[in-house]
């Protein structure tokens, strides 16, 4: 088995779980941690004694032995500490959204190409057992032909002042859907209100449209009275919830629905609600954010595209800029 060295850049709000899951992989050694604030590094010191804690990256891309870089900085740093990790010759696992803007996404995919380099971004779900369930039950066809998705996620506190609710929680969903369904919606219409900081939208509700007549409804909250995170999935044969709070019981499938008979005598069509059983299934106790991480090791060895590609994650960027776009025109609805 392969042994690869990762220099890991931002030690903030995500940056200690990658820094656990890092450490805790066999097949890599974590040799430098980098943050730039003092407390941050001595608290690296603390968990990490035989990783180096530095406040310089350059000093991790200028070391031969390194050769993967994962990235947990803030958003609008990811473009250019990316761009110089790859340059510096490193594989990079780049924490969601990619960037802040499609065109720097597109150079980073290209600079990765011209190199031979795998580039990941961290869009966890996308290796969460309740997801891989979803995607299995839909390409069985189980559920069928897809009606309606409602997903909630909503919660009290982590407000920000520099970017809005958007581009923090979107990501998640957008980059479920697009995984689940294989395709982008053809229109989005979001309304939003910033009610703590101005300009700063923390309430959103999103509309997306999709090919063959399918509607998708988010709802996106840093000021709600509850945490949920919740989805509703309604398809012609059957539907599924995914709880993702719950404890043990995160999907539940459903045998449940209405049938349409052909009309009687008298010309009036007949309902049939089928109220089936309820399949709790059992899911593999796997944290995500460690089968991200040995997925990246698997890409980097094989030279094969992740799930999470740039190329995935480039399309949730341009569904963000449009979401921010419909909600900069006050619910335009924006095509894409």
């Amino acid at each position: 088995m392969s042994k690869h060295t990762v220099a890991l850049i931002g030690f903030g709000y995500w940056g200690p779980n990658v820094a656990r899951n890092w450490n805790n992989n066999k097949r890599v050694k974590l040799k430098y941690i980098c943050d730039l604030k003092k407390d941050r590094l001595a608290a690296v010191q603390l968990q990490y004694p035989y990783t180096e804690a530095i406040n310089d990256y350059n000093k991790a891309l200028e070391d031969k032995e390194v050769n993967i870089v994962s990235i947990a900085t803030p958003i609008k740093t990811h473009y250019q500490v990316a761009l110089d990790a790859l340059l510096a010759g490193k594989h990079v696992l780049v924490e969601k959204p990619i960037t802040t803007i499609v065109a720097e996404a597109e150079h980073l995919q290209q600079v990765a190409s011209q190199n031979n380099l795998t580039i990941m971004v961290g869009h966890t779900f996308l290796y969460s057992p309740p997801v891989l369930k979803i995607k299995q039950y839909l390409e069985d066809g189980i559920i069928g032909e897809l009606d309606f998705i409602q997903l909630t996620r909503i919660n009290l506190g982590r407000v920000k002042h520099d970017f809005n609710v958007i581009w923090d929680l979107a990501p998640h969903d957008f980059s479920i859907l697009h995984y689940l369904l294989d395709k982008s919606p053809s229109s989005i219409q979001v309304m939003g209100k910033a009610s703590t900081f101005k300009q700063v939208c923390d309430v959103a509700f999103i509309n997306l449209k999709y090919p063959n007549d399918l509607l998708v409804n988010i709802h996106l909250s840093w000021i709600s009275p509850v945490k949920l995170r919740q989805s509703y999935i309604v398809g012609k044969k059957r539907m599924v919830v995914y709880d993702d709070t719950h404890p043990t019981d995160k999907i539940r499938l459903y045998d449940m629905g209405i049938d349409v008979k052909d009309p009687d005598s008298f010309g009036e069509f007949q309902l049939s609600y089928r109220s089936g059983e309820m399949i709790i299934p059992r899911l593999d106790a796997v944290e995500p954010l460690a089968a991200e991480c040995d997925h990246f090791i698997d890409c980097v060895d094989s030279s094969s595209t992740p799930r999470s590609s740039i190329h995935h994650a480039i399309e949730i960027v341009k569904m963000i800029e449009a979401a921010q776009e419909s909600l900069s025109s006050d619910g335009k609805v924006v095509n894409l």
